[in-house]
């Protein structure tokens, strides 16, 4: 991974929104802290655009916010972070939320939503299923980020994030949260359950802990 640098704003920043791993509660925080500096992309999900193409910072900006590959905006004088999640407990998190969203222009939550299919189903679909190892990161270093940060110790790291960047992000904003219903909690209690998606979730896990080996 990129060498952290000392804490100053970069004149450039991109944050990479992992689906839900606290995305929306960083950019809302940002967003706050600098107005009318953060851009917004997420035209370019890779779970519906499965492109690379790299694209032009935009003028007049600090930060680039959204769902998209790294490698679309990876140039030599960018600041690049993201916050990971654990996959079982993301694809858990993913499931209960796109359950409760009924209306959507994702082809992919469009198809859940006829399909309805039960979370080992969900597990199989293909880009979910290697959410992490491929949809988003495929074929890219992931040494080149400057700033990983994980859903799992995100207090720590949120905090950790704003002394890298001089910004003063509090780690209590929590947007976009999924539902705690008792089927989700049931579910996250269920060692056989958790055992049967981890097997699904196999290139995804193994990503994942290479993620964080790199990030310690």
């Amino acid at each position: 991974m990129a060498q952290e640098q000392q804490a100053l704003l970069p004149s450039r920043l991109v944050s990479l929104h992992f689906p839900k791993a606290g995305g929306t509660s960083l950019v809302t925080q940002l967003q706050k802290l600098l107005p009318d500096q953060v851009a917004l992309d997420y035209e370019h999900d890779p779970l519906v655009d499965a492109s690379s193409l790299t694209a032009t910072f935009p003028s007049g900006q600090r930060v680039v916010h959204g769902h998209f590959k790294p490698q679309r905006y990876a140039i030599d004088d960018v600041f690049l972070i993201t916050f990971l999640r654990e996959p079982v407990d993301n694809l858990i998190s993913i499931y209960f939320y796109w359950r409760n969203l009924p209306l959507s222009t994702n082809p992919v939550h469009m198809n859940f939503l006829n399909e309805k299919p039960d979370i080992f189903s969900f597990a199989k679909y293909p880009r979910i299923n290697t959410l992490m190892s491929k949809t988003y990161f495929e074929n890219f270093d992931m040494r080149r980020f400057h700033f990983i940060g994980f859903h799992e110790c995100r207090r720590k790291d949120i905090l950790r994030l704003g002394e890298v960047i001089a910004l003063p992000l509090l780690p209590d904003i929590h947007k976009n949260l999924s539902p705690q219903e008792v089927e989700r909690e049931a579910l996250r209690s269920d060692p056989r359950s958790l055992a049967r998606l981890r097997s699904l979730l196999v290139e995804d896990l193994n990503f994942y802990e290479f993620a964080k080996r790199i990030a310690s």
